[in-house]
């Protein structure tokens, strides 16, 4: 019984929001790009070190969200993880974002900054998108 519930394809309806993300984040890349170039920075700046700096970014922003989406997994935050700990997770992890692309692309804090204003909000969407939906596909 166990193996044929491995097996089981989830609806449309359940899709849909993973589908959302992942076009969310394949958009984000695109905003990477485009604030690298707006910043006018001067290295690695071609596509491949952009998808990989931004898969960095997404990794370590995904690895400090994790203990909220376990949570959220295991029922201790049944009505969603606290409006403080979601505000003072984003802010982490736009600094820890900010110093990624500083360190990656040397565009210098400012323009950095100006990166990471661009690209907090489809990724904080993204990151809710897959929170609160993976559980309902895994469990």
């Amino acid at each position: 019984m166990v193996i044929l519930m491995l097996f089981q394809i989830p609806s449309i309806e359940e899709m849909i929001p993973i589908i959302i993300a992942v076009c969310l984040l394949l958009g984000d890349i695109l905003i990477l790009k485009l604030g690298l170039a707006i910043t006018k920075a001067q290295e690695k700046t071609d596509f491949k070190w952009v998808a990989g700096s931004f898969g960095i970014q997404f990794g370590v922003i995904f690895f400090i969200s994790t203990p909220m989406i376990l949570g959220g997994w295991t029922g201790q935050l049944a009505e969603g993880p606290p409006i403080l700990l979601i505000i003072l997770t984003v802010i982490f992890c736009a600094f820890i974002d900010l110093n990624i692309i500083n360190i990656l692309h040397k565009v210098g804090m400012v323009r950095s900054l100006i990166i990471v204003i661009l690209i907090l909000g489809p990724i904080t969407y993204a990151m809710s998108l897959l929170g609160s939906n993976l559980g309902a596909l895994v469990g």
